[in-house]
């Protein structure tokens, strides 16, 4: 590959990057504390293509671009152009709901309970197997979004993220008593603690629905 051909690539790489990072698109692919590192990486990308592709042109006055260069920028141009979702249900769906034991103790925070306690579907769905004396006769409100399984059976799903989608791993409470909203839905519901359904492979956290509201995805759709 000719030397200003890979400069062009590498400054439409740098610039698809940048765009990520101040869209927020990039909530889509890793976790927010990597925003600074995205717009560094891309800001240098740049800066060293601009760089390279002058130095070589000084030194051989190279000029013009083959026409089969431009097909390399065309994935370049999708990643602009394409604005592709959030993990979602078929990932989740690929994913055991059992969530894994906690490598040491935690419990809820507790407070007025009077009124449903707002928790993260990852927070719930490890506790409410794991910590179950503390969870019984309480109410919760829960954010997520709808993946169905068989025989009716229908999960409320975040996915959380250690670093990026690639080891995004998908946190699931079954929703008893109502039935699936589609597929996918964002929802936010109500109910409470219910048994854990018992499975080969482990325990799968559970709530007893009593409201079911439509809602918008947030803006960072992982936990």
């Amino acid at each position: 590959m000719k030397r200003n051909v890979a400069g062009l690539v590498m400054v439409f790489v740098g610039a698809a990057v940048m765009q990520l990072a101040t869209s927020g698109t990039y909530l889509r692919y890793v976790k927010p504390g990597m925003r600074w590192m995205l717009l560094a990486a891309g800001l240098i990308l740049i800066a060293l293509a601009i760089t390279d592709v002058l130095i070589k042109s000084r030194e051989d006055n190279e000029h013009g671009l083959p026409r089969t260069a431009w097909l390399l920028l065309v994935p370049v141009f999708a990643l602009l152009v394409v604005d592709p979702p959030a993990l979602g249900a078929d990932a989740a769906q690929r994913q055991s709901p059992v969530a894994a034991r906690p490598t040491q103790s935690t419990s809820w925070l507790g407070g007025n309970t009077s009124e449903p306690t707002n928790l993260a579907v990852r927070d719930y769905a490890v506790w409410a197997v794991w910590e179950q004396s503390s969870m019984k006769g309480h109410s919760f409100q829960l954010t997520g979004f709808v993946t169905p399984a068989k025989n009716g059976v229908w999960y409320v799903t975040r996915i959380g993220l250690t670093c990026c989608v690639a080891d995004g791993t998908a946190y699931m409470v079954e929703a008893r008593g109502q039935a699936a909203p589609p597929k996918n839905q964002w929802v936010t519901i109500t109910g409470r603690w219910a048994e854990p359904t018992r499975r080969v492979d482990g325990d799968v956290a559970a709530l007893t629905v009593e409201t079911i509201t439509p809602t918008t995805a947030p803006v960072n759709p992982y936990e």
